[in-house]
């Protein structure tokens, strides 16, 4: 059960403390990409260093675009106004140099790469935090390989004209000035190897300028450095070059100052020599023999010193060689009296260490407990506080998951009484649009009342071949004069409700009623095939109809006329946003109108023109005879057909 807590611990640990700047993945940068307009400032600037990383990362060409744009907002943001901002956030400041000189450094743009390079690294040589170890070196490579390519390019352009070799030193003081500068920030910081190793960089430049002082300056910083670090046969080897530098300066004073540097560091050397020695002794007393001290660092020295003499009295140059055989002569004379000592006092001291070894190894077995028992009570302190931290996440998962569970039921609820309110809208919706389409089919006909609340086709004027039909009720004007308004407005019920019903049942529309007629359509805003003889057999049966009702009596006695014409005609929905009527006009409506009229000259019931004829099979119809007559408003004279 103990070690389930500690995995359930552990795994809640990971989750919160995962790394803030892990690997973006596409998905993260396409989403950042999306957010980065709506971020202002630092956020802003981080946001663009992440995504131009990753698409270097890439080498996709989006990579220039946006660590341009980080490096311009830095530019802004990084102002000797702006006091809003820490010394630490400088950081960012220099990842933007750095990405958009790795941008064009990827682009071939070496001289732009240098350049952002070089401020990337004077600005991170300024801040307390340490920039990207990784990132200061690779820099210092790419600087390198870029002089290289500089340096290459001026020798073959304008070397010749000896400006090459200017260009090339100013280059190389900007990048010796700024890998100082780095040195020195780290060196101050306490980062001793990377200040050695940036100081070594800068000497190497040094070299190629012939600055023996500035060189002996920087391996004296060197020396001191592994002295710091203690790092003594380097800071030895440092200090023999500073001074052969300073020799060669004629610098007396450097010279004392280098030979006092020695001094410390042999006395140093000789501190740590006998400290060791004594530790040996103390846990293996058969060590302590005169040959130890020459493995140690101090016998290094003295060999380095014989080596150094050996080598200048080859070289004919006495001066260092007789310097050399007294450092030499004086460290080994200080060896041989210690390893005299040493031998004098070495039986005593074995009888001693026995003694002490055994107090040693009692005082290291209770060292050995308190450890132990030290790291038993952090790792119950460490339980303790993983479990106190892992209830609370239990309990706020909880508490989460209620609050989601209530949020979604009281959602739930509101969505079934938003459904609920829906239904019955819509229910109510197809009432009305009942009660709106009843209402509209007993003033117009079912086909415009469908494309009035379907909106399909009845907004447009459109031009459309139809046959036209005018029907008038004979000698109703002494009939409505000698009865009451109720009774005229029966009769007309009791006539014009079959007609409706018929022209209805051959898909006509009656477009107008005139008091005693009116006027319908076979063909339109519909048509369904061939709307003439729709429209002839409509008018055949209301004539029949008529005639058969009169004589039963069932009406009063009516005599009709209709009329019947076929031809183009323009129909669309006329009039304005306050009123509107489905209507269609042209001359085809006009000539159907006089024809109608002309059954009252011919004493006659139905006449069709010769258009409305032509659209008839002629085993279909019988006609009384062909009458070719002229109308009003038509200069050539047209044939009807007397039907009935």
């Amino acid at each position: 059960m103990k070690h389930i807590w500690r995995l359930i611990i552990i795994g809640l640990l990971t989750i919160l403390v995962r790394p803030a700047y892990s690997q973006a993945t596409a998905d993260e940068i396409r989403e950042l990409e999306k957010s980065v307009s709506d971020l202002y400032g630092l956020d802003k600037l981080k946001a663009l260093n992440k995504i131009g990383e990753y698409y270097l990362d890439q080498k996709h060409k989006k990579a220039s675009k946006y660590t341009k744009q980080a490096e311009n907002l830095a530019d802004d943001i990084f102002n000797e106004g702006n006091v809003l901002i820490n010394q630490r956030d400088i950081v960012h400041y220099a990842t933007a140099s750095y990405l958009h000189g790795l941008a064009l450094y990827q682009q071939e743009k070496y001289n732009d790469a240098e350049q952002g390079f070089l401020k990337s690294a004077e600005l991170a040589a300024g801040i307390d935090d340490d920039f990207n170890f990784d990132r200061s070196q690779d820099m210092l490579a790419k600087l390198d390989s870029i002089g290289v390519e500089e340096e290459g390019f001026l020798k073959r352009t304008i070397g010749p004209l000896g400006v090459g070799d200017k260009i090339s030193s100013a280059s190389q003081d900007i990048k010796i000035s700024t890998i100082l500068k780095m040195a020195s920030s780290q060196e101050k910081k306490g980062n001793y190897p990377r200040a050695i190793e940036n100081y070594k960089k800068a000497a190497q430049l040094m070299k190629n300028k012939g600055d023996a002082k500035a060189i002996a300056d920087v391996h004296a910083k060197i020396a001191m450095l592994n002295q710091k670090d203690s790092n003594l046969t380097e800071a030895i080897a440092y200090y023999q070059i500073t001074e052969n530098y300073f020799e060669k300066l004629g610098d007396t004073l450097a010279v004392e100052e280098s030979r006092q540097g020695l001094r410390n560091v042999f006395d140093q050397v000789k501190e740590v020599t006998k400290e060791i020695d004594r530790k040996q002794a103390i846990r293996s007393p058969q060590l302590l023999m005169p040959k130890v001290l020459e493995d140690d660092s101090l016998g290094k020295a003295i060999n380095n010193y014989r080596e150094l003499a050996l080598q200048f009295e080859a070289k004919q140059d006495y001066t260092q060689s007789l310097r050399y055989y007294k450092l030499y002569n004086e460290l080994n004379s200080r060896r041989l009296e210690e390893q005299r000592k040493m031998t004098l006092d070495s039986v005593e001291m074995v009888n001693q260490a026995q003694q002490i070894q055994l107090l040693l190894q009692e005082n290291d077995l209770n060292e050995l407990q308190i450890s132990r028992t030290n790291d038993e009570l952090e790792r119950a302190s460490t339980f303790r506080k993983g479990l106190f931290l892992g209830i609370i996440l239990l309990a706020a998962l909880l508490a989460l998951f209620y609050w989601l569970f209530v949020t979604k039921k009281r959602a739930h609820k509101n969505l079934q009484t938003t459904f609920t309110n829906l239904e019955m809208t819509k229910g109510k919706l197809v009432e009305a649009e009942q009660k709106i389409k009843k209402l509209l089919g007993q003033q117009v006909s079912d086909d415009i009342a469908e494309a009035l609340l379907s909106d399909e086709g009845i907004t447009d004027i459109k031009s459309k071949f139809v046959c036209v039909m005018f029907l008038d009720i004979r000698d109703f004007t002494p009939f409505a004069e000698a009865r009451e308004p109720q009774d005229i407005i029966s009769y007309q019920n009791d006539v014009f409700g079959f007609m409706i019903e018929i022209v209805a049942k051959y898909h006509g529309v009656i477009n107008q009623f005139m008091g005693d007629g009116f006027m319908a359509t076979f063909g339109a805003p519909a048509s369904y095939g061939n709307d003439t003889k729709n429209a002839f057999l409509a008018a055949q049966e209301i004539v029949a109809e008529v005639n058969a009702r009169s004589e039963a009596k069932i009406i009063e006695k009516t005599r009709i006329g209709i009329g019947l014409h076929a031809g183009e005609v323009v129909a669309g929905n006329v009039g304005t946003e306050i009123r509107k009527q489905y209507s269609i006009t042209g001359n085809t409506v006009i000539t159907a109108a006089r024809i109608e009229q002309l059954n009252k000259t011919y004493h006659s019931q139905l006449l069709i023109s010769e258009e409305v004829a032509t659209h008839l099979d002629q085993d279909d119809f019988a006609f009384d005879e062909i009458i070719e007559t002229k109308i009003k408003g038509r200069k050539d004279p047209i044939k009807i057909y007397k039907v009935a």
